[in-house]
């Protein structure tokens, strides 16, 4: 009898004690929440593309990017009395690795640093004249007055970015609107200049320009940001 007195108080605390752990755990999980979240976001403004993003921490998110920006002009502009056509473009392609940091728990702004790998980065211009030109008493067509060509090309070159903004890759909720502006600092572009028919001697130009556009260096970056959580 007495070995069932001391059995009774033994099984009691065992039960206790199941039904106290089965009922913590899964408070502690809920409270904790997933560590790793995952996130997509689409980038629109001077380097437009779209990103992945993990975060490591509620503070620390990394981000994988691709960009891919073409833009062409095509337009007629006056200089004194004659028109001159303007024909310019400019294309950029590259792949990024970024780390977002979010400082503060409660803000949504954040610093931004990395480096992306430039495929691409091209800019053209071609000038030409648009319709007969007068020197003196002669008047030259177009076609006998020739044109002018510029190229600025920033080949493939790694490129490291600092910036700032607000928003969350990783949104807290489903879907999350941001905004971020930073810089690259590229390599000097390579300048290549020449000229046809009477404009022929304009490619003598192309050192004084090189030099002139060696400090070229810093793409800017203003992108406005649509993010959406994954999980």
């Amino acid at each position: 009898m007495k070995s069932k007195h001391y059995l009774l108080p033994f099984f009691l605390c065992l039960t206790t004690s199941h039904c106290f752990c089965s009922n913590a755990a899964p408070d502690s999980v809920s409270k904790a929440g997933p560590s790793h979240k995952f996130g997509t976001a689409l980038r629109l403004g001077t380097t437009p593309g779209f990103d992945f993003a993990y975060r490591i921490s509620p503070k620390i998110t990394i981000l994988l990017g691709y960009t891919y920006f073409k833009y062409t002009v095509n337009t007629v502009a006056k200089t004194a009395d004659e028109g001159v056509k303007l024909d310019a473009g400019i294309k950029m392609s590259a792949v990024s690795g970024l780390v977002e940091y979010h400082p503060f728990r409660k803000s949504s702004f954040k610093l931004l640093t990395g480096v992306s790998y430039i495929n691409q980065g091209l800019i053209s211009v071609l000038v030409t004249p648009e319709g007969n030109y007068t020197f003196g008493t002669t008047v030259f067509t177009p076609e006998e007055v020739g044109n002018v060509s510029l190229s600025v090309d920033y080949g493939q070159s790694a490129a490291p970015f600092v910036g700032i903004g607000f928003g969350r890759t990783v949104p807290k909720r489903r879907v999350g609107i941001g905004f971020e502006m930073g810089m690259y600092y590229i390599k000097s572009p390579v300048i290549s200049m020449s000229g046809k028919e009477r404009l022929s001697s304009m490619s003598e130009q192309q050192a004084q320009v090189q030099e002139n556009m060696k400090d070229w260096r810093y793409w800017p970056v203003m992108n406005l940001r649509l993010a959406i959580r994954l999980d």
